[in-house]
Parts: structure tokens; sequence; C-alpha cells
């Protein structure tokens, strides 16, 4: 009997993973338009609201290894403009007014920014860029969305919701490896130049300015390539730091940006927002339809 329960049990684990991955013919269109996809397994994450704690349940879903690039939103926007979608192109269009002044509006076109993270974009556009590889990709098979709140944290933490505070330190407080190199993308300032606002730590805006009138090519104030510095154990990259993310509650992004400073760009790390920032872009799951 426990041999048969076992067998039962091998073959309702593969056949939850089997149901998580894709076919050929959409694993290829993917990684043409926006990249790999990495399955993150089912699981449970708590959620603390005062003295309350609530148990969530999840189920698998596979979430992209890294933050949308320029090249696969401009793609979106360009088929957004081809088929005489103005009123939705005018919702998903580059806000490059808002672009940090030092980001030129050429960062979100320039050949050589390709790979760099989108940014400067609504949540609307998020969610129709969402929409959009739904229809040129998922048929009747797969949707593809923001993740939630949970989900993203969740991924973030490698499936193990008790253990992380970081997606690559594993828990450490370092943000350097050994060789003193950033594991992430993030404002890297002196202890003096930050301040505690209303529970948060600021780094003076004044300050930001003139350290960036000195370091303006230096990359740290500005976003890395989506494919930078190390993925976490399941294989995505730049979950914090980078570029802040979406997630599908709307006004909330999460893993602090290149422009926090190492307190803030912990899983944790709320980002309100409600307009395009660039401090801000996102990353997208796949989740089969019932």
């Amino acid at each position: 009997m426990r041999k048969i329960t076992l067998t039962i049990l091998l073959v309702a684990v593969v056949a939850a993973t089997w149901a998580q991955k894709p076919d050929k013919k959409t694993a290829k269109l993917e990684k043409q338009l926006v990249g790999t996809f990495v399955e993150v397994p089912a699981g449970h994450y708590s959620i603390t609201m005062g003295k309350d704690t609530t148990w969530v349940t999840l189920a698998a879903f596979r979430m992209l290894e890294v933050e949308v690039s320029n090249a696969s939103y401009n793609l979106f926007l360009d088929d957004l403009k081809a088929k005489g979608r103005m009123a939705d192109y005018e919702k998903a269009k580059i806000d490059t007014s808002r672009a940090r002044p030092y980001l030129m509006p050429l960062y979100y076109t320039y050949p050589t920014y390709a790979q760099y993270p989108v940014s400067c974009v609504s949540y609307d556009g998020a969610m129709l860029f969402c929409q959009w590889l739904t229809e040129k990709i998922g048929g009747d098979e797969w949707e593809y969305t923001l993740p939630t709140e949970v989900q993203w944290k969740f991924a973030a933490r490698n499936g193990d919701p008790e253990q992380y505070y970081f997606p690559y330190a594993m828990g450490s407080v370092y943000l350097t490896n050994r060789d003193g190199l950033p594991l992430y993308t993030y404002l890297e300032v002196a202890d003096e130049l930050i301040t505690r606002q209303d529970g948060h730590l600021e780094v003076r805006e004044n300050e930001i300015t003139e350290i960036i009138k000195v370091h303006s090519m230096s990359s740290r104030w500005h976003p890395n390539q989506v494919y930078s510095h190390h993925p976490n154990l399941l294989g995505l990259f730049n979950q914090c730091g980078n570029v802040a993310e979406m997630v599908c509650e709307r006004g909330i992004a999460y893993g602090g940006s290149f422009l926090d400073p190492g307190y803030d760009i912990r899983i944790d790390s709320e980002k309100p927002y409600d307009a395009p920032s660039p401090l801000i872009g996102f990353r997208v799951i796949a989740v089969r339809k019932r």
C-alpha cells in the first residue's frame, strides 16, 4: 500500500510540474518577444496584518527571469501603432518627460540600451503589455499578467517565505560579494547622507544631485542590463535593485531601485507610485487558463 501511495504522489507531482511547462512553440515565441520564463513551484506564503497572520496557498506559475526590457516593450508599442491601436498606444507609451535629467530620452530607443529595463511606463501600459503577450502567445493555454504582491515576494524568496530578506544574498545583510563587488544595482552612499523620514530611510535629494554631477557616467546612477549580477535560486535576475517592480495591485512596486540606498532594496520594500517613474519597471508571469 505504501508503494502505491508513493507512486500516486510522484505521478501527481510530475503532472503538476508538467502542467506549467509550455510547448516548444510557446517557449520559442516567449523567448523571441520577451525572454525566458522560469518555474515557480506551488507553496504557501504568510501575510501578517497587525497581530494576525494568514497563510495563503499559491499554485505554481511561471515568471519572466528578467525585468521587461526596452527592446521587448518597443516591439509591443510598434505593434500597437502598426495595428492602428492609437488609444492603447497613448496609454502605453513611454513618458520620457519623466526620465531623470541625466537619462536622455534616447535611453528608451537607442540600441545600446535595448536590454536595459523599461521604465517611465504606466500601470495601464504594463497591463496592456501583458494583454498583448496573451494575444500573441497565450491562445487558449496561457495568460500573461503582473504578479500579485504575494506571488512576487514568494518568487523573490525562492519559494521559502521564512528565510530571505534579499533574493541573492540568502538572508545576508551584505550587499557585496567577498571581492567588494555589488550583488545588486542600488545607490551606494555614506551613512551621513541618509536620514529617517516617517519610518523610512531617505537620501537627501540635493546630495544625490551633487553626487550625480560628479559620477554621471557610473552605472550606479542608472539601471543595469536586465541580465546583470546573479540570479536567485529560481533563476530570477534583479528582483531587488535595478528598477522597482510593479505588482498586480495598482500603485505599489517592490524591491527598490538603482536610486534607493541598500536598506530599501529589500524584498519587502514598498515604493508607491501614482504616475510613470524612471525608478519603476515590471516583469510578467504566465499562468495556465482554467
